[in-house]
């Protein structure tokens, strides 16, 4: 393994990149139209993708590349895209098995945007929100770690 010397507050800034990355490829993901085909491709693509973003490290820097250019931080960014659907995959299969009609009846019932979404949607994420959001936290300080120990890539 190797290692290299890291200015303070490396592991909190990548962790944090990492975590933001993670969040807006979720977004992304969830505001797309949300489809059983959609949601079976990232189940699919899931362990592949959060194996190549431990691994990305170790396959694209060098030594002599780690600390003076800005391919950490983009690295960070990747490896967040790479980890995201651990945070929309259990949003999705809740949205995607919820009634059609849900939202629609609510806002018949007189309930605006934001009542809807504090007394409909909320309530039925929160548990996943929690759980999605605490797994990408522990994996993008995974990820931060592997950045600074890369492993050696046999090749």
């Amino acid at each position: 393994m190797t290692t290299a010397a890291f200015p303070p507050g490396f592991i909190v800034t990548h962790a944090f990149v990492t975590v933001c990355a993670a969040c807006l490829m979720a977004a992304l993901t969830l505001w797309l139209q949300r489809s059983r085909g959609w949601y079976f491709m990232l189940i699919a693509l899931w362990i592949p993708g959060t194996v190549i973003a431990f691994w990305l490290p170790s396959l694209i820097m060098t030594p002599k590349l780690f600390p003076s250019e800005p391919i950490p931080v983009l690295t960070s960014i990747v490896q967040g895209f790479f980890i995201s659907p651990t945070l929309s995959i259990p949003l999705m299969g809740a949205l995607i098995n919820a009634p059609p009609g849900l939202s629609r009846t609510a806002q018949a019932l007189g309930a605006d945007r934001s009542r809807r979404l504090a007394l409909v949607w909320l309530p039925l994420l929160r548990q996943r929100m929690v759980l999605g959001g605490v797994a990408i936290v522990i994996l993008s300080i995974i990820m931060t770690f592997s950045l600074v120990w890369r492993l050696p890539v046999f090749i």
